[in-house]
């Protein structure tokens, strides 16, 4: 059983797509501290060959002590501003109406809380590129522990033996611990790959959405010159 996991992510970026392709399951990290400054509630798009960054505004009053589950949102007009945004970023795109038709209904949710946004772009991602990978949210786990205990509890509570770090996993992961516990890590090292977009030179670590509304088999793309989930166990 190979699962990973991730903070809650709006319109996340092409790795954290390749990181729930490899997985069995995908573990929405959503019980954990919320990080300022981090694009658990925001990212980039790109309009006229300019980067932009869509942010959606919360209440910070207290944030270091709430989960982001627990996240508010500060003002309703973000909804209007990123579907507008988007709507004129992409427009001309050859995939806009596929994509904006489904995707438009997000901004269309009425909530108070940013992860039901987050949580609704999550879904959308994995029915429109028919994903297979279960997704579950920490937060019905009831993890107890902390850092690198956390990921053994998950591993545990899911009967995983593999668990998929991002690049930097390396600099707090240890492997001997990990497999005492009967669980072997993988390091995920992310190529980004070039794809169609509208611009004169090509932007990397954009949202995926950039990807979807500029190629018509965006799976295929996340996955070209990386490895795939067969190859996972014996890496």
């Amino acid at each position: 059983m190979i699962i990973s996991a991730h903070q809650s992510a709006y319109n996340p970026w092409l790795g954290l797509m390749h990181k729930i392709l490899l997985s069995d399951i995908f573990v929405v990290m959503d019980d954990v501290q919320f990080e300022k400054n981090s694009f658990i509630n925001r990212n980039k798009i790109l309009q006229n060959s300019n980067e932009i960054m869509l942010t959606i505004p919360l209440e910070m009053k207290d944030y270091q002590s709430k989960s982001i589950k627990e996240m508010k949102i500060a003002t309703d007009m973000w909804r209007i501003k990123h579907k507008k945004s988007i709507e004129q970023s992409y427009k001309k795109s050859p995939y806009f109406e596929k994509v904006f038709n489904k995707l438009g209904k997000i901004y269309d949710i009425k909530s108070s809380f940013l992860i039901d946004y987050t949580n609704a772009y999550l879904n959308f991602l994995v029915d429109y590129m028919s994903i297979d990978t279960k997704i579950i949210y920490a937060s019905t786990l009831h993890i107890e522990s902390k850092k690198l205990d956390y990921v053994i509890e998950m591993s545990k509570e899911l009967k995983a033996d593999t668990f998929i770090f991002g690049a930097l996993g390396k600099e707090y992961a240890d492997e001997k611990i990990l497999n005492q516990n009967g669980i072997k890590p993988y390091f995920q090292n992310y190529k980004h790959p070039i794809y169609a977009q509208n611009s004169k030179t090509f932007h990397p670590y954009m949202g995926i959405i950039d990807l979807l509304f500029n190629e018509e088999n965006p799976k295929e793309i996340i996955l070209r010159d990386n490895i795939t989930k067969e190859r996972v166990p014996n890496e």
